[in-house]
């Protein structure tokens, strides 16, 4: 009886080490991957701050242009306000489109990780009881 119980506590343990070793394997690709991941989209998003710098740069410059056309009164000047209008609203567009691409990485590494986690979540459904028959058959063979 007690060589049973032994046995039985060994079979649970050497379980649980199996399922302790199954989940820090599949912690560890899923931070492997996530680390992967953030580092692509870092990557990414460098090359996005030299467009986001130049684009203040043009802003700032068509500002002091319509400042200068304001402070000019010729016949030219409606044209070249109308003109600046046209592209300030174009730099606009633009500067939202490159705050919502430097936005993309964020939403995508939490794509990634929520994919990451639904994907180790499944494995270890499956795995789980697979595990809980073998020391139901190790009970079975010790008895």
């Amino acid at each position: 009886m007690t060589k049973t119980i032994w046995n039985l506590l060994k079979a649970l343990l050497n379980a649980t080490l199996l399922l302790l070793a199954l989940c820090l394997f599949l912690g560890w690709q899923l931070f492997a991957s996530a680390r992967g991941v953030s580092e692509d989209l870092g990557k990414i998003s460098a090359r996005f701050t030299p467009i986001h710098d130049q684009l203040q740069t043009i802003n700032a410059e068509v500002a002091d242009l319509n400042r200068s056309l304001t402070e000019y009164d010729s016949p030219d000047s409606a044209e070249m306000r109308f003109r600046l209008a046209r592209l300030e609203e174009q730099l606009s567009r633009i500067n939202e489109e490159t705050d919502r691409m430097s936005a993309l990485p964020a939403q995508v590494v939490t794509t990634a990780v929520e994919a990451a986690v639904q994907s180790i979540t499944a494995e270890m459904s499956t795995r789980l009881p697979r595990l809980q028959n073998c020391t139901t058959k190790a009970a079975t063979l010790l008895n």
